[in-house]
């Protein structure tokens, strides 16, 4: 006759009750937006969140006309907004510091943003075997749209990685530095059927402005509109990718 402990048949029982625990997903987004140097300046932070396909994040504060101790009049404006989809970051920024009626000041008026997005995947084929070499290209693109005068300063920066490989175009301008001219970059992967790889991208974005420097010059404004996509730009023919989040990034082409 066969015997059984009471513990092992707890144990089986326990087994079969509880549900299998879903597995969390690996990619996720967050935004971020600052302001810093006006009333009301202030901060929105979102994320990271994880098994989610966009973020946005805003910090807003009404330009408005105010007192730097007690009788220094001045002007100030800000504001900051940031998107992240998966494959995709955007990301508006704007300062504007100007002299109403003042002769002492603080240092100025500042926004600035960050986006990234994290995900996933496996490389494919129906037609290649596993850990056959084959290459994928990306695109690190970074475009910005800007606008500045007087005591002007912006920067933008964009960070592509996929498994080891890295890309990070930047572009900068302000009103006594030499511009960084925008340089998108390619990111080639060398990599083998069924392998999982990472993919991310980040965006920061900065426009500060200044209310007076020695000289003396008053006053200073600026506005930057930016981008960082990751597209696929190219495979080994018969390789495709899947993603866990299940977004296509031939698509952003």
């Amino acid at each position: 006759m066969k015997t059984f402990s009471f513990s092992a048949i707890c144990l089986s029982l326990f087994a079969v009750a509880m549900p299998a625990q879903a597995q969390t997903p690996n990619y996720s987004v967050s935004a971020n937006a600052i302001t810093g140097g006006t009333p009301g300046a202030g901060a929105d932070y979102v994320g990271p969140l994880t098994g989610q396909t966009s973020a946005e994040a805003q910090d807003d504060p009404a330009g408005v006309t105010w007192a730097h101790y007690y009788t220094q009049i001045l002007y100030s404006d800000a504001e900051a907004f940031a998107w992240t989809d998966l494959g995709s970051l955007s990301s508006r920024v704007a300062a504007v510091a100007e002299r109403v009626d003042a002769t002492n000041f603080p240092n100025g008026v500042s926004a600035s943003t960050t986006g990234r997005f994290v995900d996933r995947f496996v490389v494919a084929s129906d037609t290649l075997p596993k850990n056959t070499p084959v290459t994928l290209t990306f695109r690190a693109a970074l475009t910005v749209d800007w606008q500045g005068s007087g005591l002007y300063d912006g920067n933008a920066s964009c960070e592509v990685q996929i498994g080891a490989k890295t890309a990070t175009p930047k572009w900068s301008q302000a009103w006594n530095k030499a511009p960084v001219v925008v340089d998108s970059s390619l990111v080639v992967v060398n990599t083998t059927v069924g392998a999982t790889l990472w993919i991310s991208g980040r965006l920061i974005t900065r426009a500060y402005a200044s209310f007076m420097v020695p000289g003396p010059l008053y006053n200073g404004r600026t506005e930057v509109d930016a981008t960082c996509e990751t597209p696929l730009v190219d495979v080994t023919p018969g390789v495709h990718l899947v993603t866990e989040s299940g977004f296509d990034y031939a698509s952003l082409l």
